[in-house]
């Protein structure tokens, strides 16, 4: 009878003792699920939200910008005012036909233009235009100042609401395809927690029974030495992955893992640290390492888990890569070449040295694209911007600032290497053969030069500078003098 209650009392605290390996690797489980869904939710809201957000917004100002220019040089014409009325209202009906070419969507609802007297002639009642639906609760709003052409005066304020149906749409498809992989992740998760649980609840706390245990989890999973990083036991997918391989005296080692704890596995009871584990088959992976503590023959011991997350990095970098780039060019695009401004103007600032802006304008860009096609005119987008890449310096970097004009952006250049670099960028984009003969492509730059300006005082300067280079021919550089 005794003997049965030793034996039953063994048994239960076998029991126990396996309930308790259960619930640990059930929180193991339970915050690496939590861990990857925080991350997906993390980038999502502090992240790549705001960043399509804020692309989205500075495309529709670009937008904004080149519509008024067109309204700019109508104003300028000095036009009878009946037919000046009469052309005002129909370039603002033009602006709010333009549409979105997949969605069909209108990509300007409403426009406000309010006028000067003083410099335009128009009747008072007229001094104030409105074209489009008043209803506009959720729109893009960009206030543009007109000036005249060649007197620079104020002629009138324009505002542009822009419409956000297609951010909108992006927002949720995009929202589809992490919810989607955060899915997928915890549907992974749940399934091995089952599996490793169904395993436990059959298995006993003997280290024979745990090596079975370990072969069968679908992740890399290794047991160390009471006292050490030695590896006790380690799983087929650990050995693959680590490359493990046995010494004289019956361990286990490999150089990943000695990279590994060398780096420093997580000491906390539960603790997780995500690492760059170069594999058995010398390839890197992105991998979260956890660590949790099980009670082995009466030994407390470590039990490492790793977890592969480079899928999901590889991810996170296409959609930052999307957040940063343009679409057509595969160059930066207008919201990272104002970060990036922002920060080599704070560089230039603290250390003294140089910094200029070349802003390219390609020359005649929609007669090709009414000649030739939009085809053809994309074509001449991309090639620009990859003959520009050619032509620059590692450190300088160029990117598509909006419609048919880029960037460049040179650190540390002076306002002579800016010129040479810009002569060389508009000689070989001339020289440049394309896919119809016939067509000749030339660009016109303007030179900003860094004198303690903010991004917006370089760039009007720069402007300025093209603005020259196009009236006096096109297909020059014109660099600025003015400090």
């Amino acid at each position: 009878m005794r003997n049965d209650v030793g034996f039953n009392h063994g048994r239960l605290r076998q029991r126990r003792n396996a309930f308790r390996l259960e619930r640990r690797l059930a929180l193991i489980f339970a915050l690496l699920g939590a861990l990857l869904t925080g991350l997906i939710a993390g980038y999502w809201v502090l992240t790549l939200e705001p960043a399509l957000r804020q692309d989205a917004e500075s495309r529709a100002h670009a937008l904004a910008q080149a519509q008024a220019r067109g309204i700019e040089d109508l104003l300028g014409r000095d036009l009878p005012p009946a037919l000046l009325l009469d052309e005002l209202k129909t370039r603002l009906d033009a602006i709010l036909l333009l549409k979105e070419r997949d969605s069909g969507q209108p990509l300007t609802n409403r426009i406000l233009l309010v006028l000067n007297p003083d410099w335009v002639a128009l009747p008072p009642e007229a001094m104030t235009l409105q074209q489009g639906d008043d209803r506009q609760l959720h729109s893009f709003v960009t206030e543009v100042p007109l000036y005249h052409p060649q007197r620079y005066a104020l002629m009138g304020m324009a505002t542009f609401y822009a419409n956000r149906h297609s951010l909108e749409t992006l927002l949720a498809d995009v929202r589809i395809r992490l919810f989607g992989i955060g899915a997928l992740v915890l549907l992974f998760i749940v399934a091995a927690w089952f599996g490793v649980a169904w395993l436990l609840r059959r298995l006993s706390q003997s280290e024979a029974n745990l090596r079975n245990l370990l072969e069968v989890a679908p992740i890399p999973i290794l047991l160390l030495e009471p006292d050490g990083n030695g590896i006790q036991l380690a799983n087929q997918a650990a050995a693959i992955q680590l490359g493990l391989v046995p010494d004289a005296a019956g361990g286990l080692h490999s150089p990943a893992w000695a990279e590994l704890v060398e780096s420093g596995l997580p000491r906390a009871k539960d603790g997780q640290r995500e690492v760059q584990l170069s594999t058995g088959n010398d390839e890197t992976h992105w991998t979260i390492v956890s660590t949790s503590e099980v009670s082995l023959s009466g030994n407390e011991h470590r039990l490492v888990s790793l977890v592969d997350v480079s899928e999901l990095k590889a991810v996170q970098q296409r959609l930052h890569q999307a957040a940063n780039t343009d679409e057509l060019t595969q160059a930066y695009n207008r919201r990272y070449l104002f970060t990036r401004l922002n920060e080599e103007i704070a560089v230039a600032e603290r250390n003294g040295t140089a910094l200029a802006v070349i802003l390219f304008d390609l020359d005649r860009f929609k007669g090709i694209n009414d000649g030739f096609g939009h085809a053809v005119g994309d074509e001449v987008l991309v090639r620009s911007a990859e003959i520009m890449r050619q032509c620059i310096r590692g450190s300088d970097l160029c990117g598509r600032y909006g419609g048919e004009e880029l960037l460049v952006i040179l650190p540390s250049a002076s306002r002579t290497d800016a010129v040479e670099i810009a002569e060389r960028i508009r000689r070989a984009i001339k020289a440049e053969r394309w896919s119809r003969p016939a067509l000749q492509v030339t660009i016109s730059g303007g030179i900003g030069v860094y004198h303690g300006d903010t991004v917006d005082t370089l760039l009007e300067r720069a402007d300025r500078c093209l603005y020259r280079a196009k009236r006096e021919g096109r297909d020059r550089i014109v660099a600025s003098d003015e400090p």
